[in-house]
């Protein structure tokens, strides 16, 4: 008679244990052979900025995987902190410990350089923001400190806003306003001109991921502990939490679905998560591909009809379909 429950049991366990369902990318493209310190996709999702381990940058197109730009460490500042592309202006912003430069992606040439410090003399740049017009850059330093640079007039004025490590920075409203947020653990907004600010948030801990939608109405910030929230991106009045039953994870990377009332995350490694944004749930979550266990996910953007593509520090890029991560977490 035990050997029949036990046998039973097995069975049970066997039939209702089966591995949850892989999802598989439509698309996949392999950039590099070597790891990346860091990396970015445009908005469109045709290329791919490289920051490789030697600190040379390497710009190529995705799909033909041809080159479009290279530039050798030589020529850039020593230990390169922070690279931000934009194709749209067709310039790269390259930032060492206390250098900016300004790189002009089509003559290949390097157009502005300044120096930047904080007003801790030890300060080094942590974070680059740039507006949608290419006018003003704005550089976070690791004291709190951030300046603001017009590119044009060659003017620069810096202020205090954390106490701590600024780790994101963007402009929203016409580039009339600024989120930053820091490892401080507070989430600011204000007015790029006059300094003055509109909203701030605490969190427990160091913020460690910031999101904007497409249209810059709505906010996801995420500590390194368990507070995760939806809010408004003007008033920051909190519209969602988080739920996360017994699981702990913090995110790296956050992407708002458009026209989908799902969020995607980016664990600290190499996961996937798909949220839904009304109720807090999680929906469903998977893995980029890896080959080593310190891969992380570097970048994410949405292209048409609810496609993702992600970049990881392999020099990998996968196209993933919402549609099927969320088809898959019904079955």
């Amino acid at each position: 008679m035990k050997k029949h429950w036990a046998l039973l049991l097995a069975t049970l366990l066997f039939f209702g244990c089966s591995e949850p369902t892989r999802i598989i990318p439509s698309e996949r493209y392999v950039l590099s052979d070597r790891l990346l310190l860091g990396g970015q996709l445009s908005k469109d999702g045709s290329w791919a900025l490289l920051l490789t381990e030697k600190a040379d940058i390497y710009l190529l197109d995705i799909r033909s995987q041809n080159q479009i730009l290279m530039l050798d460490a030589a020529v850039l500042p020593t230990s390169v902190r922070a690279v931000l592309m934009n194709k749209e202006l067709g310039i790269i912003l390259v930032a060492g410990s206390n250098t900016l430069q300004i790189w002009d992606i089509k003559h290949a040439s390097l157009r502005e350089q300044f120096e930047v410090s904080g007003f801790d003399e030890l300060a080094r740049v942590s974070a680059l923001g740039l507006s949608d017009s290419g006018s003003l850059v704005a550089v976070g330093m690791t004291d709190g400190s951030l300046s603001l640079f017009n590119v044009d007039d060659k003017k620069a004025h810096r202020t205090v806003l954390h106490t701590s490590n600024i780790a994101y920075v963007k402009f929203i409203d016409d580039d009339k306003t600024i989120i930053s947020a820091s490892h401080d653990g507070y989430l600011r907004a204000w007015e790029a001109l006059t300094g003055n600010e509109l909203y701030s948030i605490s969190f427990p801990s160091r913020v460690s991921t910031v999101a904007l939608n497409h249209d810059n109405t709505r906010l996801f910030a995420s500590d390194s502990l368990k507070t995760q929230l939806i809010m408004g991106a003007h008033d920051g009045e909190v519209l969602t939490q988080f739920d996360y039953l017994s699981r702990f994870k913090w995110f790296r990377h956050a992407l708002f679905i458009k026209g989908a009332p799902y969020l995607l995350t980016s664990s600290a490694k190499s996961e996937l998560s798909l949220w839904h944004m009304q109720s807090g749930k999680e929906v469903n979550s998977w893995d980029v591909e890896t080959h080593s266990m310190g891969t992380t996910v570097l970048d994410m953007v949405e292209l048409d009809n609810t496609n993702v593509l992600t970049l990881n520090s392999e020099g990998i890029v996968e196209l993933w379909d919402i549609n099927q991560v969320q088809f898959y977490a019904t079955q």
